[in-house]
């Protein structure tokens, strides 16, 4: 079948064009009423203009809100990070992102993710988004994954405690079945000379065989040691603290901690296991955040510094009720704790790697919270000894 194709006239005899396309888009119009939050932020902070959808994220309106300071709405311990934020909007053409806790006029708590669009525009234009709902589906995933953390800590050291106690307890039944009959033939008045010699060489073979054991779970820790050493690597402290950063951050705003970053600039290179330092830092800030629960005026403050020997120095400090002088000398020794439910193996653990690092980790009591520090051999200081 054939098809013939018309051309309409868009405008004619008999076809006329009573609503004409308007020649220019009304863009003032598009920002007001787009579904997405948007605003301009000039280089003060100060809010020149915020559409309806983003107005109505505060509970607010977009004329109220004009001529504020984003940094009304912001909650107190996301301060600093915003105040960073927008230093980096003035120099920076890339786009910048940020995850922010706000209250709005209702007293009511958001969490909302600003983008910059890319460019040096001034006033800087930036989306802003609800993620509420996706924070709170975090906090709890990561409650959970904390949950299974403890629970499977839990679960390994029961197996290995009663692994070992299954491979020592024979041995050592042993030892003392054979020590009570070694006594009972030195007590006859003359013992026999032959059986005291096998019964104690029985009491010496069941004790090697249990010092074998503990050999082979020392061998074992050394193995994994060495692997721990061979991932070591030459970076700078920053590296090694963004692997875990985000990590600490995320559980110091789930428990309305206010986390303090004092990073000195031009630090020297470390060398390093990235994974064992974070583990450190994880640590250490949990401790301290579990320390600080119900506290007003919660916060840690992560400081990072050369100390007079070339070496790095890095502190955690926290506004909490401080260390009990009663066991400060004891606090790093193993299953040494004042934690409800604590095991009392991670500063333990903590002195262990940082010592194996060739540092050292210790506990100071300011005049008010807790103080621990930690030092590193920096790369250079390390070339220099050798």
């Amino acid at each position: 079948m054939n098809c013939e194709i018309v051309q309409l006239p868009l405008a004619g005899p008999g076809w006329p064009m009573t609503s004409p396309l308007p020649s220019t888009v009304d863009y003032q119009d598009l920002f007001d009423n787009a579904p997405l939050g948007y605003l301009l932020l000039d280089d003060t902070g100060c809010i020149e203009r915020i559409n309806r959808t983003g107005a109505a994220l505060f509970d607010d309106e977009p004329g109220t809100m004009a001529g504020q300071r984003l940094a009304t709405w912001i909650v107190r311990e996301h301060q600093d990070r915003f105040d960073h934020y927008q230093r980096r909007l003035i120099h920076s053409r890339d786009v910048e992102k940020l995850i922010l806790r706000v209250r709005t006029r209702l007293d009511e708590f958001l969490t909302i993710w600003l983008i910059s669009a890319s460019g040096d525009a001034h006033p800087t234009r930036l989306n802003v988004i609800d993620v509420s709902e996706e924070d709170h589906s975090a906090r709890q995933q990561r409650h959970l994954q904390t949950e299974l953390i403890h629970l499977a800590r839990r679960n390994v050291a029961g197996e290995f405690a009663a692994s070992l106690a299954h491979e020592l307890n024979q041995p050592l039944g042993t030892v003392v079945l054979s020590c009570d009959a070694a006594l009972r033939f030195l007590n006859e008045g003359e013992p026999d000379r032959r059986k005291l010699d096998d019964t104690l060489s029985q009491a010496r073979e069941a004790a090697l065989y249990a010092s074998g054991v503990i050999g082979q779970l020392r061998e074992f820790l050394k193995d994994g040691e060495r692997d721990a050493r061979a991932a070591r690597r030459v970076m700078s402290f920053p590296e090694v603290l963004d692997t875990v950063l985000a990590m600490i951050d995320a559980n110091a705003r789930d428990n309305h901690v206010e986390l303090r970053l004092d990073i000195a600039d031009g630090l020297p290179p470390v060398h390093a296991n990235a994974i064992q330092i974070g583990q450190v830092l994880v640590n250490l800030t949990h401790n301290s955040i579990e320390a600080l629960a119900g506290a007003e005026d919660a916060r840690i403050t992560l400081r990072a510094r050369a100390d007079d020997l070339g070496r790095l120095l890095v502190s955690v400090q926290d506004t909490g009720p401080g260390v009990d002088p009663d066991i400060l000398q004891r606090l790093f020794n193993p299953f040494q704790t004042n934690k409800p439910g604590g095991m009392g193996m991670g500063l333990s653990i903590s002195q262990n790697i940082i010592e194996a690092h060739g540092g050292e980790l210790w506990a100071e009591r300011p005049a008010s919270g807790a103080l621990f520090c930690f030092t590193l051999p920096t790369e250079a200081r390390e070339t220099h000894e050798q």
